[in-house]
Parts: C-alpha cells; sequence; structure tokens
C-alpha cells in the first residue's frame, strides 16, 4: 500500500496520465476483484473482463477528479472498489435487455466464459505477502464453529437461507448467528489489510 500513499499524498484530479495509468496498475488486483464480482452477478453477459476493464478506467478516473474534492470519507481503495462495482454492474445491467438475450444465452452455455470468470485472479491482491484467499482459508482452519465454512460457502453462491437451513440441520437462529459471526470476523480480520 505504500505505493498508493505516494500517489494519495498528490492531489489526485491534477494525476497526469503517465501517474494515472501507473496508479490504475497498482490497483488492479483490487478492480479485477470488482469486476468478477459483478460478472458472477449476471447469468448471461455478453461482455468480457476486458470490456469492464476500460468501464473500470473510465469509473476510476471519475473517482480521481472527485475523491479529495469531495473529501470522501472511505479508504481510497475501498471507494475504488464500489466505483468500479457500480460502473460496471450500469452496464451490465444495459446489456441485459431483449436485443441481447439470444447473444446472451449462447454465451452463458459456453464454458469458455465460466474458465473466463473463474480465472481471474483476485486472490492475488496481496497484503504483507499473504493473499486475501489464504487467510480466509486459515480464518475457517482455526474457526470454532465446524459449520462456518460450508454456511459461508453456500450463501455466497446464492443458496437461499432456507435451502443452507435444511441441506445443514440448522435453525434459522443458528444459521443467522454462523453467518453474522463469520461476516463480521471476515470484515475484521481483511478491513485493514485495505487500508
Amino acid at each position: 500500500m505504500e505505493p498508493i500513499k505516494h500517489f494519495l499524498n498528490k492531489d489526485l484530479s491534477k494525476l497526469s496520465l503517465e501517474e494515472k495509468t501507473n496508479l490504475f496498475v497498482l490497483l488492479l488486483p483490487p478492480i479485477n476483484f470488482a469486476i468478477k464480482k459483478v460478472m458472477s452477478k449476471f447469468h448471461s453477459l455478453p461482455l468480457e473482463h476486458s470490456d469492464l476493464l476500460s468501464y473500470a478506467w473510465i469509473a476510476f478516473d471519475n473517482l480521481l477528479k472527485v475523491y479529495q474534492v469531495k473529501k470522501i470519507r472511505k479508504k481510497f481503495v475501498w471507494s475504488v472498489i464500489d466505483a468500479v462495482s457500480w460502473k460496471c454492474t450500469d452496464v451490465c445491467t444495459k446489456y441485459m435487455n431483449n436485443r441481447h438475450k439470444v447473444l446472451n444465452m449462447s454465451i452463458s452455455t459456453s464454458s469458455i466464459k465460466r474458465e473466463i470468470i473463474e480465472n481471474i485472479k483476485d486472490e492475488n491482491y496481496q497484503n504483507n505477502g499473504m493473499p486475501i484467499q489464504e487467510i480466509v482459508d486459515t480464518y475457517f482452519e482455526n474457526s470454532n464453529e465446524k459449520l462456518a465454512k460450508q454456511v459461508f460457502e453456500m450463501y455466497l453462491n446464492n443458496c437461499s437461507n432456507k435451502e443452507i437451513c435444511k441441506k445443514l440441520d440448522l435453525s434459522r437462529n443458528k444459521f443467522k448467528k454462523i453467518l453474522k459471526t463469520t461476516i463480521d470476523d471476515l470484515r475484521n480480520i481483511i478491513r485493514p489489510l485495505l487500508d
């Protein structure tokens, strides 16, 4: 994060194109994470990662113009992730209309699209030499709650609460408690790494 701090000490709205490009490259891991997250929400999308990367640049450039002016309190990396997520979601939503349905369905049945999404290396976003995925895995290995990993993974895979409770034989309250504890713990562990 030290290289990013170098840029944050400058006026972001007046960075040269070369400086913007260098900062963008430094932020590629969290940007790729945001793009992958958005792509996973849309079933049949006629856009590729590289398409959304272009829109990510636009969102990034717009954020640079307003981040310091509006005195945004959120940490810069989180602001970039949010800006990219919102912009890419807007773009993806526009592509989900009647004109694209046939194309969308042909792409969604292709195994290539799934491969592309799965191979985006958001877990390579490292801090202190340890990938976030390793931190999450370590958390689950050391967790006192044996079902935490299963509950969390099923939740991320968009399983309904009812389905999770039924499959793991959990009460609704126990499910909510496990999920809340897991999310809170992971947030507390990972957030300082992104500051």
